[in-house]
């Protein structure tokens, strides 16, 4: 014996309503956390002698943060191999199949090995990008953990607290 709940039109604005409430509440959320990510992003690349405006750019501000921790060569190799990870997958008719790979086919193979290595590869620069940005901020390896799984917080951290940039640890990498 099966029973159907139906709800009355007011039942039903009330849900709605709460349920409206809940998702701006959350985008509210969502809107301070990113403004105090500018702010803490400014503040980083005020301390490390760079202009502030900077951090307000995409994928400029995501340059200059690689510049500021001695990783330039590191943002461009990113970059490349994001970018033709991405081409390659979608030429071999992977990027818009919705099931996931065909892993019988030579192209679901290779799509599968290129998509590996873009995460290992994304794992060691995002592991080398945390070390040296506890480093370059006089902080040591329990910062640079923090900032490698919880990096938004870890970078208001910075962007607020007492750290300062010291340029002579960055320039001692780029020899």
């Amino acid at each position: 014996m099966q029973t159907t709940t139906t709800l009355t039109t007011n039942q039903a604005a009330v849900a709605g309503g709460v349920l409206g409430g809940m998702f701006a509440f959350a985008m509210t959320i969502g809107l301070i956390y990113y403004v105090l990510l500018v702010i803490a992003g400014w503040k980083i690349f005020e301390k490390a002698g760079e202009k502030g405006w900077k951090a307000l750019i995409p994928i400029y501000n995501s340059y200059i943060y690689y510049k500021i921790v001695g990783m330039k060569k590191w943002f461009w190799a990113t970059l490349i191999v994001a970018f033709v990870v991405s081409l390659a997958t979608t030429l071999m008719g992977q990027g818009t199949q919705v099931q996931g790979m065909d892993l019988s086919t030579g192209t679901g193979i290779a799509s599968f090995i290129l998509t590996i290595a873009l995460l290992v590869f994304a794992f060691i620069v995002s592991v080398m990008y945390a070390i040296r940005t506890s480093r370059a901020f006089g902080h040591g390896a329990w910062f640079a953990i923090g900032l490698f799984f919880l990096q938004g917080i870890f970078l208001l951290v910075l962007g607020f607290g007492k750290s300062k940039y010291d340029k002579k640890v960055v320039k001692a990498w780029e020899k």
